[in-house]
């Protein structure tokens, strides 16, 4: 069993006259000396080291005590080297002592995600603040309860928005679908396990974050986004709406409205393409009537990039044309020049399509269209894909709108991409429409 001594070396003194105080450290016939944070000058010892003064008495029996309660956790430890001892004392105590803020480390690893993952992020431990009250949490607080209890909370809290200058607003609507639960907590999930692999060495034993909320806990899966695709009718309306000259409209020499439509009318002719994409495109991804591009959404999450490769049909090609950049710029299209980020350049589309909305309810049988979206462009073009007008499989379906899948993660890698299947579904599609006021 090791021994453990507070010594103190009165040759060894520091230029303000003070000495270290050690623990001698002996076992299997072997000694380490470890330094501890306690010095005492020359009134605070005898000439032969030994403690004259009660406070620095206490404070070394204080850490013998400790530390021989440390190492009776080792048993007989006849196969440890004296190292070894002091390597699991010093780990014991630095686990005791440690400690991590979460937010700060959360917000630390959204910096460095894509903007799109970093909002998600950030908008989740912005609510962890609101349920905590502060800007600051220790780790070792997240437990089984502690999660349960913020589940109630983001259930139950209302909406919140972001104005333009990022101050939250409470909003009046309440969250929908229980979306926010499991997107918040699945945050909350990735960043506890992210910092576990950062701060635990399960090798050495070295375990500074003990707790594992997450084994019991078990984050609730996202409820199944309600189809948002518009009916076929209502692509054509799009495609068939006149220009709008109102001057409320415009932002910055750019007609919001039309901009609006064109886009949504965009992504439906180019399989669905984000927004994000279309605000992100450059001139090197235009080969022809080629457009290749890396999804944004997952790009960082697949080994290939989310590449994607769709041909432009020509009834669609005077859309892009419209838009084009003709400066300098390497950008493909001019949104670059009128809004920041790909997050305004959605607003802006969809505050547009607002307009449009009105318009499109003036059309016979479509009086009571609910709501129109740039998003829906993608569902109405999946959706049209599937039915029975064209009965396209699934599969093509899913290529198209460049999803991830796990399932066939392992075949992928023996298949050579064949872009011809989505472009050919892609015209069918929209072969659908009448482009002709286009």
């Amino acid at each position: 069993m090791p021994t453990f001594k507070a010594i103190v070396d009165t040759s060894a003194k520091r230029k303000d006259g003070t000495m270290n105080v050690k623990i001698r450290v002996t076992h299997q016939r072997k000694t380490l000396k470890v330094a501890t944070s306690i010095y005492v000058d020359s009134t605070q010892v005898t000439r032969s080291g030994k403690f004259k003064d009660e406070r620095v008495i206490d404070m070394c029996e204080d850490i013998v005590r400790k530390w021989r309660k440390l190492a009776s956790q080792l048993g007989t430890a006849e196969e440890l080297s004296v190292a070894d001892v002091v390597r699991f004392i010093r780990e014991v105590e630095k686990r005791e002592s440690f400690s991590l803020d979460f937010i700060a480390f959360g917000r630390k690893i959204a910096e460095v995600m894509n903007k799109g993952t970093a909002r998600t992020y950030t908008t989740a431990l912005n609510a962890l603040c609101r349920f905590v009250g502060s800007d600051k949490l220790d780790i070792r607080h997240i437990t089984v309860r502690f999660l349960e209890e913020f589940e109630k909370f983001v259930a139950n809290e209302p909406a919140h928005k972001a104005d333009r200058h990022g101050k939250l607003h409470e909003q009046k609507r309440t969250k929908e679908g229980g979306r926010a639960v499991s997107s918040y907590l699945g945050c909350v999930r990735a960043l506890h396990n992210r910092a576990k692999f950062e701060y635990n060495d399960e090798d050495r034993g070295v375990i500074l974050i003990p707790l594992s909320p997450f084994n019991k806990y078990k984050v609730k899966q996202a409820p199944r986004t309600k189809n948002k695709a518009v009916e076929l009718e209502v692509v054509q309306a799009l495609a068939d709406l006149a220009d709008n000259t109102s001057t409320k409209v415009c932002t910055k020499a750019l007609n919001r409205a039309n901009m609006a439509r064109d886009m949504f009318l965009l992504s439906f002719g180019l399989a669905g393409m984000n927004s994000a994409d279309i605000w992100a495109l450059r001139k090197s991804a235009l080969k022809g009537d080629i457009i290749t591009y890396e999804r944004a959404k997952t790009a960082s999450r697949r080994a290939d990039r989310a590449e994607m490769s769709i041909r432009i049909e020509p009834q669609v090609m005077p859309l892009v044309e419209r838009w084009l950049d003709h400066t300098d710029s390497d950008r493909l299209f001019v949104f670059g020049r009128y809004y920041a980020d790909a997050q305004a350049f959605n607003t802006a589309i969809n505050q547009g399509l607002k307009v449009c909305l009105a318009e499109l309810r003036k059309v016979e049988g479509l009086e009571g269209l609910g709501n129109l979206t740039h998003y829906m462009a993608r569902h109405t073009w999946a959706t049209l894909a599937r039915s029975a007008r064209l009965n396209i499989d699934k599969y093509t379906v899913h290529e198209a709108l460049n999803h991830i899948d796990n399932t066939m993660r392992v075949t992928d890698i023996y298949i050579s991409r064949d872009w011809s299947n989505i472009w050919n579904a892609n015209a069918k599609v929209v072969g659908l429409v009448d482009w002709s006021e286009i």
